[in-house]
């Protein structure tokens, strides 16, 4: 579907039959007065289409904010909730809304868009915005927004979007694990977050991505990061010269589980044997070689063994860092759910 390009439009309440959609107006409203807007609230949004990110004044302004945030550096637990120049992200790299993951079945679930593009979901989606499908007899409505449109979907639980590595995370960690003026290698640059939290700190970054380094050139270009190498190239290819990197971090992509592309450049398109063996085995290799001794290496991932199990071959795991995200927006016992990834970090011991 064709972006709806037009700055500030994604975070605008909309009007419908001449009034705005605003929680207060919603909850005024009889469920049936509700009922008779879910129709014309459809039609806008078949009209306009799947609203982008598209605020210029709000990258500028979550910029600024990325770079004067000061992580605790002696903290291990770290919030994973934070939306801290997030929205950075989502603008250039569009492709974050095409995600998804397989099912228990093996067969890939529905992204973001495709269940936009579903007549049935979006007006279910509307009904729920408007606060007619909660159990219990709750009626809580929402500000209807594209924004809050968007944040529906997952709040509903209609699609497991992957996550977003979050810039704050990233600054953290280069600040923990490296000087200013380092060279840092992200070995699956992503959409970005990684290389604003390095260059928000005065590192030198490279990312490479056999996917998604047009939309980071983008972004690479608008903000100015004159200290940041984008290489639009696998992993497991890339290999500059021994002993250039001062730190290595990423949050690299699962087998038989999360769904960026079907574009066969992505090593989970390629089999499990071509995954573990080729894919993973010689991206630790080259960063093994590339990185300094004694220098760390991050690895984020989450119940995934063989990869943690490869990794520790190459390299001396020395500690664990926690990211904590906290579920609890309309669960059904309205009770917040903690969860923890892990962030394994490592030591070049050559």
């Amino acid at each position: 579907m064709e972006k709806y390009r037009n700055d500030k439009n994604q975070e605008k309440i909309i009007n419908i039959c001449g009034n705005d959609l605003t929680k207060h107006y919603m909850q005024s409203l009889s469920m049936e007065e509700r009922e008779a807007l879910v129709e014309p609230t459809f039609q806008y949004f078949r009209k306009v289409g799947f609203m982008y990110p598209d605020n210029k004044d709000k990258i500028d302004k979550e910029w600024d904010r990325l770079k004067k945030f000061e992580p605790d550096l002696e903290s291990k637990e770290l919030f994973n909730n934070s939306s801290l120049a997030t929205y950075i992200c989502k603008y250039f790299c569009n492709s974050f809304y095409k995600t998804t993951e397989l099912g228990k079945n093996g067969k890939k679930k529905k992204s973001m868009l495709d269940l936009y593009n579903n007549d049935d979901i979006l007006k279910k989606l509307i009904r729920n915005r408007f606060g007619m499908l909660w159990n219990d007899g709750a009626t809580e409505s929402f500000n209807i927004s594209p924004r809050m449109m968007i944040q529906g979907f997952r709040s509903m639980r209609l699609v497991n979007m992957t996550s977003m590595f979050k810039p704050d995370v990233s600054k953290y960690l280069c600040m923990k694990y490296s000087e200013e003026g380092d060279l840092v290698y992200d070995y699956s640059a992503g959409f970005g977050g990684r290389m604003l939290g390095a260059a928000s700190c005065g590192r030198k970054y490279v990312g490479v991505d056999p996917l998604t380094i047009p939309e980071l050139y983008e972004m690479q270009q608008y903000l100015k990061l004159e200290n940041c190498t984008l290489i639009a190239t696998c992993s497991e290819d890339f290999y500059d010269r021994d002993n250039i990197f001062d730190f290595s971090f990423s949050s690299p992509p699962y087998y038989n589980l999360e769904v960026y592309s079907e574009n066969k450049s992505q090593a989970y398109n390629k089999g499990k044997q071509y995954f573990y063996e080729i894919y993973w085995v010689k991206t630790l290799e080259n960063i093994k070689k590339m990185l300094k001794p004694n220098k760390v290496f991050c690895l984020n991932v989450k119940d995934q063994p063989i990869m943690v199990d490869i990794a520790d071959s190459y390299f001396e795991r020395t500690d664990e860092i926690k990211l904590r995200t906290v579920r609890s927006h309309l669960n059904k016992k309205n009770i917040s759910v903690e969860k923890y990834e892990p962030i394994y970090v490592y030591i070049n011991s050559k």
